[in-house]
């Protein structure tokens, strides 16, 4: 599990750095409207990106854990932005998220904030 650096856009325009994504990383859920995790798939096979929603609902069951489809990439590249909302915040002090990919072959990741 690698815990992801955070880039921040700035108004002038940026080109974040995409890295390797493994099965399972963690990433900053910052204030919880402008961080996103944007996953590009560039193989054939489909892959699903999922955010760990740590906690109960009010019905004492558990958060559903928000999935995400990145179809074949294999021609073009597919892209998900899937924003971090403070709700994803693993409760343990950090601040971060943990993202789950499946498969994590031929994907890249950048955690981005804006503004």
């Amino acid at each position: 599990m690698a815990a992801l650096a955070t880039q921040n856009i700035v108004a002038a325009g940026t080109a974040p750095t995409f890295g390797a994504a493994s099965a399972s990383d963690t990433a900053e859920v910052g204030n919880g409207y402008n961080t996103f995790a944007v996953y590009r798939n560039s193989g054939a096979a489909s892959v699903t990106v999922t955010v760990a929603a740590p906690g109960n609902t009010s019905y004492g069951e558990p958060n559903p854990d928000p999935d995400f489809t990145l179809g074949d990439g294999s021609s073009n590249p597919t892209e998900a932005w899937v924003p971090l909302r403070k709700e994803y915040d693993a409760g343990d002090g950090s601040g971060r998220a943990t993202i789950t990919v499946s498969p994590a072959t031929n994907v890249t990741v950048a955690i981005v904030r804006v503004g």
